[in-house]
């Protein structure tokens, strides 16, 4: 028989017999952690929660913070973030409501689980603690052994849920770096490769040489990494508000509207050419004017035209039809492009908008860089203007852009006005009586709230599921009952998907005993609305989980939107330097050898195209190690290749007999001090020798030149605290200017490369190369003259 929780005033007298199988077990060293805040006036109460949580077998380790009221609990989360809140609602200093409301309006709290455990039993109490943004709302007294239960089916869901939304943004992490390896080391392969070949090719001066061949593919490489960096380049813009500037001062009324869609598809239409599709518009002539840029506009067009043709692969004996057409509709002229290509889910129809984010990267690799949909829309925000798409995987897409009729006595409107300040959500209603299903659909519909509802149906969980394949809802509102799948076993498979788990999920039903209550609890539902329903209630209770729902989706959202910034930002001007030099170079040797001009004018440009192109390499890789820094990539691939490494003075002297060979150090004495048996450190060989290679040629590039030759001494020191120190110690001099910024790069997190790209990415690198090590990168001054370097690594403890 389950106790009730004793009166306040004998909270300690818990009955041991009763928890007995609920004892903690300590020999699973393999349990999670989890902290839970408990914030309740009454000391009593608050010290039998206490003992009641830790010794009650959770399946995690529990950690109990205390708090006598909201105040002090926002103090207490100040220096330690709960995982879980246990809030009484009467309290003095701050009530349990007010305490909510601050922890809902901190965007690090916004998903820690909240729970209200109040005396506050009344209907009206009920209501308002279930209709405010706390997940639960228990009246005492409480059933140990429910309470219990309830509170690990909290715990359970909040880590799984941040378990999968971690797995979903690892997954796009690497989706972002399978893009930049693929995308920038593709075209420069062409222009390293082509200029070996055509390099060999006039050498030896054979007949026959393909040389004409080589130039194409050394100007192909160009223009692919050309217009890739412009593209980075201008999501950059797009996003930082630089191209906002640009616009205005392009910007003016386009009168001819009908005249620039035609232009546009008239340069796709190609009769010459073997026919992989039908390109055809619907444009009328004499289209109202718009306010905008007509370049950027003509740029958004001839993007989506170029997808629909990529993705329309030609099939036997059809051909597949590529449409374009424009209407007027209201204010606002509605622009289509159509075609019959391979598609894709309806649920990504939003997220192909974001920078990086492709379907089916795998398999369809000519996709790009995934920047030209994020640029489309840029373009049309920037002309009050908003673009939508719609998809179905192997019949085809649509994206419909639509943009407001210029009216010169008015001042344009802004895009989120345009959208009438509404957000759209998808919510999946599963009810086996018709005649409910109906009704539901219809309440949902017809809602004017802060969301536009889009209503999916089903008439029992096996449908559902398979609704759910086709099109991820926002939102499920579900009955228990139903034939072919239950309600239970429908929110069971919905927890089981990752995709799906952070989907909230209502269970709407006749079953309204407080046990059913606690039962769909217990199984991780986030609602539970017993039939008969009050219509009101039931779209609070909708809008109070879309709230949450897109919060949380905002917050991930954000986080990643500040990963995908800080690598696009890595792009910078400086790319677009070799990559005109080794295009101009590879025109100026077509030109000599076509004019047969003398072997000085053929070494010239070759030397070009061979400097540019190691610059350009030299580019891409530091690019491509910034952004797997920045992904953590690069920590996943040190953890598998670290190894304990007893020979650190082999490391070194190898280091120093590699950069001997290389020209950077001419003119300057390398050497290392006799160095002793020092102690193992756990190391990544090639990775740590990287960052010391960086470290000592930013050194001798940088430093003052003098007439003496120059000396640059590593030595090896036992350190204090358990650790090793390399030091570079260089003798010639550094400029204020140099030193500010060597310790800027090195004392900040994330700096701003741009302001120094000839030394802030590689010296990035190696800081960020040596903490993979956990180690430190510290830059001095010498007393008198010169400067040092220190590597501090740990000395491994296994």
């Amino acid at each position: 028989m389950n106790k009730v929780y004793p009166p306040l005033d004998s909270a300690h007298a818990v009955n041991g017999h009763l928890l007995e199988s609920m004892m903690q077990s300590t020999q699973n060293s393999n349990r999670r952690a989890a902290t839970i805040l408990i914030v309740e006036d009454d000391q009593s109460m608050l010290d039998g929660m206490n003992d009641l949580l830790e010794i009650a077998d959770l399946g995690y380790d529990i950690t109990v913070l205390q708090a006598n009221d909201g105040r002090m609990a926002l103090e207490v989360m100040a220096s330690h973030e709960p995982d879980l809140i246990i809030s009484d609602v009467m309290m003095p200093q701050m009530g349990g409501y007010e305490f909510l409301n601050h922890v809902r309006a901190n965007p690090e709290w916004i998903q820690i689980p909240f729970i209200f455990v109040t005396a506050k039993g009344e209907e009206p109490d009920i209501r308002k603690g279930r209709l405010s943004d706390a997940d639960l709302y228990i009246t005492k007294p409480f059933v140990i052994s429910e309470l219990l239960t309830l509170i690990n089916a909290q715990l359970d869901m909040s880590y799984e849920r941040k378990e999968a939304r971690q797995r979903n943004i690892e997954s796009l992490k690497k989706n972002i770096l399978q893009i930049l390896n693929h995308e920038f080391r593709t075209p420069l392969t062409y222009v390293t490769a082509y200029y070996e070949m055509l390099a060999d090719s006039l050498t030896e001066f054979t007949d026959g040489r393909n040389y004409r061949e080589y130039l194409r593919g050394i100007q192909a490489g160009c223009f692919r990494l050309t217009h890739l960096v412009d593209d980075f380049i201008q999501v950059m813009e797009l996003r930082s508000g630089e191209a906002q500037a640009n616009y205005l001062a392009n910007a003016r009324p386009l009168h001819h509207v009908s005249r620039l869609l035609e232009q546009v598809v008239a340069s796709y239409q190609t009769p010459n050419e073997p026919v992989r599709y039908q390109l055809t518009s619907d444009i009328p002539q004499n289209l109202p004017p718009i306010f905008g840029d007509p370049q950027t506009l003509i740029d958004a067009l001839e993007r989506l035209l170029s997808n629909a043709i990529k993705f329309t692969e030609p099939n036997a004996g059809r051909i597949n039809h590529i449409s374009v057409s424009a209407t007027v509709q209201g204010k606002d002229i509605q622009i289509v492009v159509s075609d019959e290509g391979m598609g894709f889910p309806s649920h990504m129809n939003s997220q192909v908008f974001e920078p990086f984010v492709q379907y089916n990267r795998g398999i369809l690799e000519q996709q790009g860089a995934g920047t030209g949909l994020a640029i489309v829309q840029g373009i049309v925000l920037l002309h009050n203007g908003r673009i939508e798409a719609e998809s179905q995987e192997g019949v085809g897409s649509k994206f419909i852009i639509t943009l407001p009729i210029y009216q010169p006595q008015k001042q344009q409107e802004s895009s989120a006005l345009m959208k009438g300040g509404k957000l759209s959500a998808t919510v999946l209603v599963v009810e086996d009586d018709r005649h409910l299903l109906n009704g539901l659909e219809d309440l949902l519909t017809i809602f004017d709230g802060k969301y536009k509802l889009k209503v999916l149906t089903a008439l029992n969980g096996q449908d559902a599921l398979d609704v759910m394949k086709q099109q991820i809802p926002d939102l499920i509102i579900s009955d228990i009952m139903m034939p072919k799948m239950s309600g239970y076993e429908f929110l069971l498979r919905v927890r089981e998907n990752s995709q799906w788990l952070h989907i909230p999920f209502i269970f709407l039903t006749a079953k309204g005993e407080k046990q059913d209550e606690y039962e769909g609890f217990r199984r991780g539902v986030d609602e539970y609305i017993t039939k008969p329903y009050d219509s009101d209630d039931v779209l609070r209770f909708v809008e109070k989980q879309l709230d949450k729902h897109f919060h949380n989706q905002g917050l991930v959202a954000q986080s990643f939107d500040q990963l995908k910034r800080s690598i696009i930002n890595l792009i910078t001007p400086d790319f677009r330097t070799p990559l005109a030099s080794v295009s101009e170079h590879s025109d100026e040797l077509a030109k000599a050898l076509q004019d047969a001009n003398t072997d000085q004018d053929l070494k010239h440009s070759l030397r070009g195209i061979q400097d540019n192109s190691l610059r350009l390499t030299h580019l891409i890789e530091d690019f491509i190690s910034l952004a797997e820094l920045k992904t953590g990539e690069a920590w996943t691939a040190h953890g598998l290749k670290a190894y304990p490494l007893p020979n650190l003075g082999g490391l070194l002297f190898e280091t120093c007999q590699a950069l001997r060979q290389r020209p950077e150090a001419a003119g300057w004495h390398i050497d290392m001090t006799t160095i002793s048996d020092m102690p193992t450190v756990e190391a990544d060989w090639s990775t740590l020798q990287e960052a010391i290679e960086r470290v000592v040629v930013l050194s001798i590039q940088h430093s003052v030149p003098s007439a003496r030759k120059e000396e640059l001494t590593f030595s090896l020191y036992n350190g204090k605290s358990s650790s090793i120190e390399i030091v570079i110690s260089v003798s010639a001099g550094l400029d204020d200017q140099t030193v500010a910024r060597f310790n800027e790069i090195l004392s900040n997190d994330e700096p701003d490369l741009l302001q120094f790209p000839e030394y802030g990415p590689s010296l990035y690198i190696a800081k960020g190369y040596i903490l993979l090590h956990k180690g430190q990168l510290l830059f001095s001054r010498g007393k008198q003259s010169g400067f040092h370097f220190a590597i501090k690594l740990p000395v491994y403890q296994g």
